[in-house]
C-alpha cells in the first residue's frame, strides 16, 4: 500500500481524465462563444470554465468523497430509488443518447466529410460503425486503455492542437468585435450556461469511479489519501482543459478578422481558422485534432458506462454486453447527424444540470450521508429543474408568473436560489433534531 503516487503516475492518470472530457462538446462550443463575446471574451471565458472544468472537477471529488464507485451512491441520502433514476437518466445523456453518438457526427461532419466533399448518407453509416467498433474495442480491454488514453492518443491531441495554436497566436495584433447577444449584458452568465454543453460535469461523476479505480490499482488506498491524489489528478487535467478553452476562445474572437455571419456551432469557426493559419494542410490536421479528441471521450464513456451500468443491474449483463449494447445504440443515433442530435439534448441537459450541480456541492461540502439537508435541496431543485427542461422544450410552465419572483429565475438560475434556502432549512431542521 503507497501514502503517495508519483509524479511519474500521477500524470498518465491525469491525462486520461483529460481525455475522458476533451471530446466533441469541448472543441464544438469555445470557438462560438469567443467569435460571439468578442471584447467580453475573458469574462465569457470564466463562466464557461466555471461549468466546464470547474464543476467537473468537483464532480470528481464527489466520487471521491463516497469512498467508492457506485453512483447511485452520490445522491441515495435523498432517496435510492431517486438516486439510481437520476444517475441512469445522467449515464444515457453522457451516453448512448447524445454525447457518444455526437462524437461520431461531429467527428465525421468535420474530420472527414470535407475529405469527400459529398454528404451521401452511407459514408457516416460507414464510418459510425468503424469508429465504434474501435471504441470498444479499446474500452473492452482496460489494460489498453491507459495506454491508449495517457500514452498515445492525449499527447497526439495536444501536439495537434499546439500546432493550430501556435499559428494563431503569432499572427498580427487585432481589435475585438462588440459582444453580440446575451455576451453583451451578461457575458459571465451567458458562459455558464454555453458550458453546459460540454456536458462534463454528467461525465465526471463516471470518469471519477473510473479514475478511483485507476488509482486503487496503483496501491494507493485510505479515504484521504484517494481524495487528495484525485484531487491533484483533477487539477492537473482543470489546468489543460482551461488553457484549451481559453486559446479555441481566443481563435473564435480573432476571426472576425476574415468569417462574417452567423454560425449555430463553433464548427465552421473551426474549419475556418484552420483552413486560414494551416493552408492546404488545415483540413489534415484539423481532421486529426477531432477523430481523437472524440475517440478518447467515445472511448472512456463506453468503458465507465459500462462498468457503472453493471453495478446498477446487479451484474445481469456483463461489462461486455452492456458495451456492445451502448455502441450499437450509439451507431444508431449518429446517424440521425450533429444538429439534431444537438438540439435533442439541449432541454434534458438543462434539467440534469442544476441535479447534479447541487448533488456535487453537497457532497464536496460535507453533507454527504445527511438526508435531511440532501431531501430538503434536492426536491426542490429536481422541481425547478424540471422547469428548466421544459422552458428549453418551449414547454409552457404551469403557474409562471408566480415562479417569477424567485430571484435569478428569469436568468434561468432560480434552482440555485431555491438550492440555497433548500439546504439553509435542512441544516436548521439537522440541528433542531440533534
Amino acid at each position: 500500500m503507497k501514502s503517495s503516487l508519483s509524479l511519474v503516475k500521477l500524470i498518465p492518470v491525469s491525462l486520461v481524465l483529460f481525455s475522458s472530457f476533451f471530446g466533441a462538446g469541448n472543441l464544438l462550443f469555445p470557438p462560438l462563444f469567443g467569435y460571439l463575446s468578442g471584447s467580453n471574451l475573458n469574462i465569457a471565458t470564466l463562466g464557461f470554465c466555471i461549468t466546464g472544468v470547474g464543476l467537473p472537477i468537483l464532480g470528481v471529488l464527489a466520487i471521491a468523497m463516497t469512498g467508492g464507485t457506485d453512483l447511485t451512491e452520490v445522491a441515495a441520502p435523498v432517496n435510492i430509488t431517486y438516486a439510481k433514476i437520476i444517475m441512469f437518466l445522467s449515464s444515457m445523456a453522457i451516453g448512448p443518447l447524445f454525447a457518444i453518438p455526437r462524437t461520431a457526427a461531429f467527428s465525421y461532419e468535420i474530420g472527414i466529410k470535407p475529405l469527400f466533399g459529398t454528404t451521401d448518407p452511407w459514408q457516416l453509416a460507414v464510418y459510425s460503425a468503424l469508429y465504434f467498433a474501435f471504441s470498444y474495442y479499446v474500452a473492452n480491454n482496460p489494460s489498453k486503455v491507459l495506454n491508449w488514453l495517457g500514452k498515445v492518443l492525449t499527447p497526439a491531441l495536444l501536439a495537434c492542437l499546439a500546432v493550430l495554436f501556435v499559428k494563431v497566436l503569432l499572427a498580427p495584433s487585432f481589435t475585438p468585435d462588440a459582444p453580440q447577444g446575451a455576451y453583451l449584458e451578461a457575458p459571465f452568465l451567458k458562459g455558464f450556461q454555453e458550458g453546459y454543453n460540454t456536458m462534463d460535469l454528467l461525465a465526471s461523476f463516471l470518469f471519477g469511479a473510473s479514475t478511483l479505480t485507476s488509482i486503487k490499482t496503483l496501491g494507493i488506498d485510505g479515504k484521504k489519501m484517494l481524495i487528495k491524489t484525485c484531487l491533484w489528478a483533477g487539477l492537473i487535467a482543470a489546468g489543460l482543459l482551461a488553457v484549451i478553452y481559453y486559446f479555441l476562445g481566443y481563435a473564435g474572437a480573432e476571426s472576425h478578422r476574415y468569417l462574417s455571419g452567423e454560425f449555430s456551432n463553433g464548427a465552421g469557426i473551426l474549419v475556418a481558422t484552420a483552413h486560414e493559419y494551416l493552408g492546404a494542410g488545415g483540413t489534415g490536421i484539423l481532421s486529426a485534432i477531432i477523430i481523437l479528441a472524440c475517440l478518447t471521450t467515445s472511448i472512456g464513456l463506453i468503458a465507465a458506462i459500462s462498468d457503472y451500468f453493471h453495478i446498477l443491474f446487479a451484474g445481469r449483463l456483463s461489462k461486455q454486453t452492456l458495451g456492445i449494447l451502448i455502441a450499437l445504440l450509439s451507431f444508431s443515433l449518429s446517424n440521425f447527424g450533429l444538429d439534431r442530435i444537438i438540439k435533442m439534448a439541449i432541454p434534458i441537459l438543462c434539467f440534469l444540470y442544476p441535479v447534479m450541480i447541487a448533488l456535487a456541492l453537497l457532497n464536496v461540502f460535507g453533507f454527504g450521508g445527511n438526508k435531511r439537508v440532501f431531501r430538503c435541496t434536492m426536491w426542490i431543485v429536481t422541481l425547478f429543474a424540471i422547469f428548466e427542461g421544459m422552458k428549453a422544450a418551449s414547454i409552457p410552465v404551469p403557474m409562471e408568473n408566480m415562479l417569477t419572483i424567485v430571484p435569478l429565475y428569469a436568468e434561468g438560475f432560480g434552482w440555485f436560489t431555491v438550492a440555497v434556502m433548500g439546504a439553509a432549512a435542512g441544516v436548521i431542521w439537522d440541528r433542531m433534531k440533534e
